[in-house]
């Protein structure tokens, strides 16, 4: 069986090392030809992953990522900075190269469109890689709901897990510099920093697959709390108007601790409430009204199994043509996302609710 010969673009994102991984442990599905970083270049992300990829791993770098290209490649992942990748993968496309694009798919509607029309033009394949795609407790309660086990669907609403930055994931959890993170995309706005795009994109995406439609109207704010050196949002909030349904979610770079209030999400219906929290396996259901706290009427435990092995063998069904792309990684639902985050943060900028773009 021939191989699929994949290429890594940029490495601005850490997400390529799970993409990698995932790739890598398939050898029968998979040959990586190699990788090439992308200007402007981010320093930390650049020298760490380069040696991971070239010294540790053994894959060969290009100096000019069109050089990667002329190798003849099936699949493109793209991890550049969040600006650049609707350049990057819309070229990529267009040449008929099947693209796995680092959420959110473009850091605004008009360069999602354009890599929509690209892929449809070209047949290449566009998906859009989400950490949280393969999480069980997610799926299932996904599952739940379209099986109309808490009625009809009035509001979901997401947090982001606390977090104080890209940078914070250390076990005292402080940050590095100004200096240092001033060095790195994510502090620029320019560049597609700040948590909009970093956070507040889980909370879109999420709330659009559990609807299962395009939001129609979009609410936003946006503050810089506890990083006044950057041009960057280190909070936001939106509210999503579904028509029949609503959409809350928070991205945020700012909350300390989240106490025992769960990210979520947290669906509820006409008959009963769904609770989920990224960090638990469990999924609880709250079926008939109480006005104060109850215990769950019931708790599945959806287990955490397998997650990153599970884009590697996804991808290789999709480009053989054994399986549909999934729903959540699907550029049909991704550019719904995107239109919800474009119009929120239009509204953060103008005060005003917004209307989303449709293709």
């Amino acid at each position: 069986m021939k191989k699929i010969r994949v290429g890594f673009f940029g490495l601005a994102h850490p997400h390529l090392s799970i993409i990698r991984k995932s790739i890598s442990d398939r050898r029968d599905d998979f040959e990586i030809v190699g990788f090439a970083d992308i200007e402007p270049f981010d320093g930390y992300f650049h020298d760490e992953l380069t040696q991971s990829l070239r010294d540790r791993h053994g894959i060969k770098e290009y100096a000019d990522w069109k050089e990667l290209v002329a190798q003849g490649l099936d699949l493109a992942v793209v991890t550049t900075d969040n600006a650049l990748r609707g350049e990057i993968c819309t070229a990529l496309l267009s040449a008929g190269i099947n693209v796995i694009d680092e959420k959110p798919m473009a850091p605004a509607f008009d360069e999602a469109k354009k890599m929509y029309l690209a892929a449809k033009e070209s047949g290449a394949k566009m998906l859009v890689n989400w950490p949280i795609a393969w999480f069980p407790p997610f799926r299932l309660a996904k599952k739940l709901v379209d099986e109309g086990k808490i009625g009809k669907v009035m509001r979901v609403t997401y947090r982001s897990p606390a977090t104080w930055g890209v940078f914070s994931y250390s076990e005292d959890g402080e940050l590095p510099s100004e200096e240092f993170l001033l060095s790195s995309w994510w502090y620029h706005n320019e560049r597609g920093g700040g948590s909009v795009l970093d956070y507040a994109c889980y909370g879109a995406m999420l709330t659009t697959w559990i609807f299962g439609k395009q939001a129609e109207c979009v609410s936003g704010i946006t503050k810089n709390f506890e990083v006044p050196f950057a041009d960057i949002e280190d909070y936001s909030a939106m509210m999503l108007d579904f028509g029949d349904g609503v959409g809350l979610l928070e991205g945020s770079w700012s909350t300390y601790n989240c106490g025992e209030v769960p990210s979520g999400p947290v669906i509820h219906g006409t008959k009963g409430t769904i609770v989920c929290d990224r960090y638990s396996s469990k999924v609880k259901v709250y079926m008939g009204r109480s006005h104060k706290p109850v215990e769950p009427t019931e708790v599945i435990d959806a287990g955490m199994d397998r997650q990153a092995e599970l884009l590697g063998e996804h991808l290789a069904k999709v480009l053989r043509g054994e399986e549909q792309e999934d729903e959540m990684l699907s550029a049909e639902l991704n550019i719904k996302v995107v239109a919800a985050l474009d119009a929120g943060m239009e509204s953060a900028r103008t005060g005003k609710a917004v209307i989303t773009k449709k293709l």
